[in-house]
């Protein structure tokens, strides 16, 4: 889906922190969303896409305590991605390119995941919860 040249993200509330603590670690960093998979020339989404990821941020470990909270300072890098990936968040995750891609349910060039995942299910509990 080509959000066209004059796309405007919905009014959302994402929880910040939670896409600190869990989807940049748990999903962007595990799946090597910008640099791609093992098998792949890699670049995924901080060369050949338009969703550019900063690739940074699979180096700097989350500035979070055990129970998912900010502590520390933000990675700038965790920020861009927090930025690039709010554009592709729609008013749930069953409508927002991030969740839809990732599982399938629309053109990608790989399905990263299962519908059932674990990761799947991060992004939905993210998009779902922190929209309003």
């Amino acid at each position: 889906m080509d959000p066209g040249d004059h796309f405007v993200a919905p009014e959302t509330r994402l929880d910040e922190d939670f896409f600190f603590c869990r989807i940049q670690p748990e999903v962007l960093t595990a799946y090597r969303c910008a640099t791609g998979m093992a098998g792949e020339e890699g670049t995924c989404h901080n060369a050949r896409s338009a969703l550019r990821l900063d690739a940074m941020a699979d180096e700097e470990p989350p500035p979070c305590d055990m129970e998912g909270n900010v502590v520390s300072a933000v990675p700038p890098s965790y920020r861009r991605n927090l930025d690039a990936v709010r554009v592709t968040v729609q008013t749930d995750a069953l409508s927002s390119p991030f969740y839809r891609r990732v599982v399938g349910l629309d053109t990608h060039p790989r399905k990263i995941f299962e519908e059932d995942s674990e990761p799947a299910a991060l992004i939905r509990e993210w998009i779902n919860g922190g929209t309003m």
